[in-house]
């Protein structure tokens, strides 16, 4: 255990604990300027649930990181079956019950989703950390084609079934995550997944056609949605909630009244701060979900572009220290986990804020580390403590390769003597 303890010490020399105070930081300050917004939908001390998130968090994370990786990939399937079970319950429960917010109800509905448990004192969301779990199973299943298959015996086929493997293993949670309906994390594990394939080894002429077929879909799906979307409806590719948001997306000023409400008055928030801001606690301006998914539109709004820039900013340190731990680990299980959590972190920091900005359209996506929920906050959190396990481990492989070369090279240079 001392030798334990003493090897998790080289956690204070990664400039990730830096990066995450920053975090921190910016959170309360953020909810802290959206309180007067968020009030006019919700109640609450939204600045001291925050910080309980984020101290339950730390302490889950240090657990996680005491957890060596190795005994994290044999509970994969344990964590994948349970989050699993409770992603079926909530979808059995919003068909007895659709869209009931009775309040009391174990599953709620919120915004017209079926997504949480109600539990004494908060919610959870069992999406969220179902995309952990894929990443723990994916990145096992990529580990184990590349011991198989080497890189010099790789062939189309060999690359074909990896990419059918994966699939099968996110398929029946996506679907029912897809159902709730829960559009934005089913696109997060959908992208999450694909950074992860791209990076083990899938040879990059497949890679391009497969991008020329995704952005030929993206247009063509764009096209329909504008000229015909009853055929989307058809064919089941979108539901019936899914269409005022997406016509919100495309015109949200001529659609302010209805459906382009929620981004028209976003952008005018992000607007109006210019290059410093309104001040703290502007309340310029009000939008739903201040404090949540529009954490963003409010530090564009109180702190100006200036604001938006330094949690840009922290955002890309952070993922570039992942994805450092991703190198430090190569070839290892530990480095398809952390490919995977990076993949995942700038998916959901990308989407959330282009949803503001109006670049993708509005779905219920938060921005990891500084918006206010618990699940969110606790599923950031255990990533970063897989990280930070990661980071521990990959210096120990890294220490055991640079004794090992100097042994071969100290014998090398003894014969040559000899």
């Amino acid at each position: 255990m001392k030798e334990k303890l003493t090897s998790l010490t080289a956690v204070l020399y990664t400039p990730m604990l830096i990066y995450f105070v920053f975090f921190i930081l910016i959170s309360l300050v953020a909810i802290a300027s959206a309180t007067p917004v968020a009030r006019i939908q919700y109640s609450g001390n939204f600045v001291f649930r925050q910080i309980v998130f984020f101290a339950i968090g730390s302490l889950v994370a240090f657990v996680v990181m005491l957890f060596e990786i190795k005994w994290v990939r044999l509970l994969r399937w344990c964590v994948y079956l349970v989050f699993f079970i409770l992603l079926v319950v909530i979808n059995r429960v919003g068909e007895i019950y659709p869209c009931n917010s009775t309040p009391g109800m174990l599953v709620p509905c919120i915004n017209g989703a079926n997504r949480w448990f109600n539990l004494p004192g908060f919610q959870i969301q069992p999406s969220e950390f179902m995309r952990i779990a894929l990443i723990l199973v994916v990145a096992d299943v990529i580990q184990k084609h590349n011991e198989k298959f080497l890189h010099e015996d790789r062939t189309f086929k060999t690359d074909l079934w990896l990419i059918i493997k994966s699939l099968m293993v996110i398929g029946p949670p996506l679907y029912l995550i897809y159902q709730q309906p829960d559009t934005g994390i089913t696109m997060l594990v959908l992208v999450t997944v694909a950074f992860m394939l791209i990076t083990a080894g899938i040879k990059w002429t497949y890679i391009l056609f497969a991008g020329a077929g995704a952005i030929f879909i993206a247009f063509t799906f764009i096209n329909l949605l504008i000229n015909d979307p009853e055929i989307l409806e058809n064919l089941g590719i979108l539901h019936e909630h899914h269409f005022p948001r997406l016509h919100g997306w495309l015109d949200p000023f001529g659609t302010i009244s209805s459906y382009g409400r929620h981004l028209a008055l976003g952008l005018t928030a992000m607007g109006s701060g210019g290059i410093f801001g309104n001040g703290f606690q502007s309340a310029t301006l009000f939008f739903p979900e201040a404090h949540t998914d529009y954490i963003f539109a409010i530090i564009g709004m109180d702190f100006g572009m200036i604001g938006s820039t330094a949690v840009i900013l922290v955002s890309l340190l952070f993922n570039f220290a992942v994805l450092n731990t991703a190198v430090l680990n190569r070839d290892h299980y530990n480095s398809h986990v952390c490919v995977g959590i990076a993949a995942s972190l700038m998916a959901q920091q990308f989407w959330n804020i282009s949803m503001i900005l109006g670049i993708l359209p509005i779905t219920g996506v938060t921005l990891p580390f500084i918006s206010h929920g618990g699940s969110s906050v606790l599923a950031s959190m255990i990533m970063l403590g897989l990280v930070l396990s990661s980071h521990v481990e990959g210096l120990t492989i890294k220490r055991h390769t640079t004794v090992y070369r100097e042994d071969i090279l100290y014998l090398e240079e003894k014969d040559v003597a000899v």
